[in-house]
């Protein structure tokens, strides 16, 4: 009889972890490559990965050099910094005009930026507001 209780025991731990575990999911619909909520920006890698071609808010970190500006998942921590990737290439950006960005031999970059992108038809996007995080709408 002990035997037994022990059993049902133990299945019934199993069954509630699963449970718990399945409850974690992620209610996305698009296979993780969309904001968890329409006002959280997605990252670098999501944009990549992303098919529609509808403006959408985009965090990263932003990175000009030599005439080409590009949102960055991650800055690399050297000085000047360098744009570590997956990075994609931005376009309708001054860098002039952006408040809180560094400048040092030639580099400028901007850490923790969230831009309105919209994909164009040569895989650049098209920066259509700057600083378009939900706090700030």
């Amino acid at each position: 009889m002990r035997k037994r209780f022990r059993a049902v025991a133990v299945l019934t731990v199993a069954l509630g972890m699963v449970s718990a575990v399945a409850g974690c999911g992620d209610d996305d619909t698009d296979g993780g490559t969309g904001p968890t909520s329409p006002l959280d920006p997605i990252t670098v890698q999501q944009l990549i990965e992303r098919s529609a071609d509808t403006p959408i808010a985009v965090q990263g970190f932003l990175y000009g050099d030599e005439g080409a500006t590009r949102l960055c998942f991650a800055i690399l921590e050297s000085f000047p910094p360098q744009c570590g990737e997956p990075a994609v290439e931005l376009v309708g950006i001054d860098l002039a005009t952006i408040e809180g960005t560094t400048t040092a031999s030639g580099i400028t970059w901007k850490e923790h930026v969230v831009l309105e992108l919209k994909a164009e038809a040569d895989g650049r996007f098209t920066v259509i507001d700057v600083d378009a995080s939900p706090s700030s709408t």
